[in-house]
This record gives structure tokens, sequence and C-alpha cells, in this order.
């Protein structure tokens, strides 16, 4: 068997595979043989039938089904001979085979990319330090106090703050627009969620009012026909309630938020600053590891097999499906006109690159997990329940979740040995910047 290799564009390779007509022909011979051995041809035994009564009836399936297992059992071999490694599976072309002729064809795919490590020392990272302060503790309390508001009828006109019970028809020129009608909508005055001028506008109406209010729609609504339109809304009012903030030691609050009576304000400060803290600490080392995985993606270009990058966004596909909920799951065609690829492209040639970028770190820093890497993880993730051993012994029996921690503890061994090179420097910040960069970032 001959094998050549031929360097096509970036990592694309074509292999090609030359087999002894002899070799063909043996496997071509055996194929029959085996096609006779349960034949039924009319006027012959089985097992009886002439070879050449098989080749005329058989010879061009036989012959088919002899390269076909030639190609099976040869491909491999070429690719040990040729010392390349295929990422994906590869297109076969079959240039001959006549009778009399060698077995020619040719076996196109890509290839790994050949990685050498290099700029670890050049990676910067900038660690956030964050210390968990009353003030963001009482923002939480705000946060708790409005989820668990009390909303009680009123007898007076509305402010803001309050919260209304209405129908409404809106009209452009005396003419009602799609998407302009409501009953029974609740609206939270002041809360920010409606037009600002209807919220407006609202304010100083009493239950059972029938009116028609101005409003104006800002220059960015998002529906084209009304941005910047003045508009009129008939409206009827239902009802106006006033919120009432339940107090930090109600029982029912506290046994809502998993504290003890009998810890009071006290113990839901405690469990909210605790809770900061986790969120602080996840929100820190999510952090780290993007300014670490940027940096060797940044020292480290590579090019990636299209292949790979076509895998990766059908499973970027499928997350977006399932996070959604809602799309046709069960037609590849009707989710790809929806999700079209250059939708994940990008993002999808970022996770193979980091991956095989990851595996290599693997391999040349001898990267291993322990038990008691996976241990940090599971406790970690079942912290946030409350019942945390019941999780961590639930987490243990479920092979596959158990794999995933094996994965992300991986990747924890990962940053951390990539961290012993970088240079890495400390940076307070605020607990709401933190868990809020982009916001940051856009000021």
């Amino acid at each position: 068997m001959d094998v050549s290799v031929e360097q096509s564009e970036g990592l694309r390779r074509r292999l090609s595979v030359e087999i002894p007509a002899d070799q063909l022909e043996q496997a071509f011979t055996t194929r029959i043989r085996q096609l006779g051995q349960r034949a039924k041809v009319p006027g012959f035994r089985p097992g009886k039938v002439p070879m050449k009564v098989l080749q005329q009836r058989y010879g061009d399936a036989a012959r088919a089904e002899a390269v076909e297992e030639l190609l099976r059992a040869t491909y491999p071999q070429a690719i040990e001979k040729s010392e390349l490694k295929p990422a994906g599976f590869p297109t076969f072309d079959i240039q001959a085979e006549a009778v009399g002729e060698p077995l020619k064809y040719t076996a196109s795919f890509e290839v790994f990319p050949e990685i050498s490590l290099a700029g670890l020392d050049a990676i910067t990272v900038e660690r956030p330090t964050v210390e968990i302060g009353d003030a963001d503790v009482e923002r939480t309390l705000d946060t708790i106090r409005q989820q668990h508001r009390v909303w009680k009828p009123v007898e007076r006109a509305a402010e803001s703050g309050d919260k209304i019970k209405l129908d409404f028809l809106g009209k452009l020129d005396g003419e009602p627009f799609e998407g302009g009608k409501a009953e029974d909508q609740e609206v939270e005055l002041g809360a920010g969620r409606f037009i600002p001028s209807m919220e407006t506008a609202l304010i100083g109406l009493t239950a059972g009012t029938e009116t028609t209010i101005d409003v104006e729609f800002p220059e960015d609504y998002q529906a084209e026909n009304l941005k910047g339109k003045q508009a009129q809304f008939d409206v009827k009012i239902h009802s106006v309630e006033a919120g009432e903030d339940p107090s930090l030691d109600d029982a029912e609050l506290l046994k809502t938020l998993g504290v003890e009576e009998s810890a009071g304000e006290a113990g839901l400060r405690d469990k909210i600053r605790e809770q900061l803290g986790r969120e602080r600490d996840k929100a820190a080392t999510t952090q780290v590891k993007e300014q670490v995985m940027d940096g060797l993606l940044a020292a480290n270009p590579i090019d990636v097999p299209q292949a790979m990058v076509d895998e990766e966004i059908q499973r970027m596909r499928q997350e977006a499906v399932q996070r959604f909920g809602n799309m046709p799951n069960n037609d590849p065609d009707a989710m790809a006109r929806m999700l079209p690829d250059d939708l994940f492209k990008d993002n999808a040639a970022k996770r193979v690159a980091l991956s095989l970028l990851i595996s290599e770190v693997i391999k040349e820093k001898s990267v291993k997990v322990e038990e008691e890497h996976v241990e940090a993880v599971i406790a970690r993730y079942a912290s946030e329940l409350a019942d945390s051993d019941q999780a961590m012994q639930y987490y243990r029996s479920q092979p596959q979740i158990m794999q995933q921690f094996q994965a992300l503890a991986m990747e924890e061994r990962v940053v951390d040995t990539l961290l012993q090179d970088a240079k890495v420097t400390d940076k307070v910040v605020s607990f709401d910047d933190l868990m809020n960069p982009n916001t940051e970032a856009a000021e």
C-alpha cells in the first residue's frame, strides 16, 4: 500500500492511497465466494453456483462491497503510516476500481493544529478584591422587602409607588394600533416598567376613573411606528393599591428565607452577608478565569478545524433551544433558520481554540485532578441549597453530574496552573461593580 500526503489550505490534508490490484482482486474473490454460500440461483444448489454465474449476477455489488471493506481496513493503516491526526471524518474520492487495476482513493480531512505553548508569563490578570459592606446588605434587604411587599387597596388617588390595575386602549390619530390594548393590566407606578409618560399620567387617578390620557412614546421605543409619537390612551382604573413592606423579623418572612425565627433580623442579615460572599467569590473566580483564558488565547492564536467548529455550533444551538424552551427542536432546518450559524460561529471558534489549548496545557504541565479538588467543587455547589449534605450525596450518586464536576475541577486546576506564571495584581472594586461589570464598562 502506497501512501502520500498533500497539504491543502490551512489544516486541510489530502491523503492519497494506492492498493495493489492483486489485493483488490483477492478481496473481491473473497466477497463473491461469501455471497455464493447463500446465493439462491435457479438450477443450482446453495454453495454450488459456478463462479462465472456469480460474477455475472453479483459481480458489481461484490466489487463495491470489496472496495468498501478495503477502505475501512486500509484507511486507519494509511493514517498511522502518514502520522497525521485527523480532526473529524474524511470525505473519500475513489479514483479507480477497474478489474486488473489497483484501487486508488483519496481521503480529505482537517488535522489538529500543532500547538507550542508560548507567552504564559505574559498573561495579565486583575483579581477583583471585594469587601461586603453594610450598604450591600441593605440593598439586598430592600430587594427582599420589595419582593415580599403586601399590596392593599386604598381609597385615594394613585401615588408613585402604588400599584394600579387598569384596562387601556391606545390610539394614534384616533385609530387603535397593534399592541396598544390590554385588560386588567397591573402597573407599579414609578418602577419604570411602563412608558414613563404613561406612568406619570396615571398618578392622581382613583379607582373607578374612566378617562383619556396623553402619552409620548420615547424616541428609542422598540416599535418603529411608535417612536417619538404622541398617542391617546382610553383608560379605566379598576383598583389602586399601596404596598406595605414586611418587617425583617416577621416569622413568615424568615421561614420563607430559610432563617430560624429565633435568629430574627440579625440572623437574616448574617445569612444575606454569607450569600453575598458566595456570590462575590463566584463572580471573582469567573472574572479571573475569563482573563486567564483570554490571555492564553491571545498569546497562542491557532487555526481551528472547521469540522470541530461546526460541531460546536450545533451544540450551542441545542443549548439555546433548551434555554428558550419554545423552539422547534425536532426540526433541524427550522432551528438553523431561526438560529443561523453566524449567530454562534465566533464563540464556537473561540471555544474550540480554548479546548485545544487547555488540552495542551494539561499535557505540557501535567495537570491532574485529585479527589479533594472534585469534592471542593461538589461542596461549593451544594452550599447553595437548603440541605447541602443531601445534595452532596445525590451528586455523588449521579455519574453524569460527577463527570461535569470533574471537568469543572480540571478547568479550575488549569486556571490555577496558568496563574502561577501570570502577572496578577489585586484590584479593589465594589460589590455592585463586580456583579455588573458591563455597566461599569459602559459608563
